[in-house]
């Protein structure tokens, strides 16, 4: 997947050069989702909504509650907590 290049309008009103592309050394991989894959699921948008606001609240991110969530789940069943 090719991100689309765009210019950037300087303060002076010319065009600067658009933003470089991730190197091809770099794969343009993040390296914190190294080992990582998402874990997409349906969920109700009182959910999401209180997941985003819990998250505020803790200042914490919704990732970070979210792997929490899948360790407790983990040690409730009896599994080693490794989210």
């Amino acid at each position: 997947m090719s991100r689309r290049k765009r210019a950037l309008l300087g303060a002076t009103g010319v065009f600067a050069d658009p933003l470089p592309e991730p190197s091809q050394a770099e794969g343009g991989k993040r390296p914190d989702r190294e080992g990582r894959v998402p874990m997409p699921f349906w969920t109700g948008i009182a959910a999401k909504r209180q997941l985003r606001m819990l998250a505020a609240e803790k200042d914490t991110t919704q990732q970070a509650l979210m792997a929490e969530a899948l360790n407790l789940l983990f040690e409730r069943h009896g599994k080693p907590p490794i989210a």
